[in-house]
């Protein structure tokens, strides 16, 4: 499948990725972001105890890579 053909599938779409704090699933959604920031919505499913855990998971574990990797373009 060509690069472009499979950005162009997450055009205004909704996607859940589940693991997201996981290796793969930062990738995945580092890809999504740089290829088609055109992407409707990104749903990221964390596993942690509460809500605050979850939040401070998402924070330092998938924003901060994201913060540096999206704005040092």
């Amino acid at each position: 499948m060509e690069l472009a053909g499979a950005a162009e599938r997450f055009h205004s779409r909704t996607v859940l990725i589940t693991g997201a704090t996981g290796f793969i699933a930062k990738l995945l959604v580092e890809k999504i972001l740089r290829l088609q920031p055109a992407v409707k919505r990104l749903y990221l499913l964390v596993r942690a105890a509460d809500q605050v855990s979850a939040n401070r998971r998402v924070e330092s574990e998938v924003c901060l890579l994201f913060w540096t990797t999206l704005c040092s373009w």
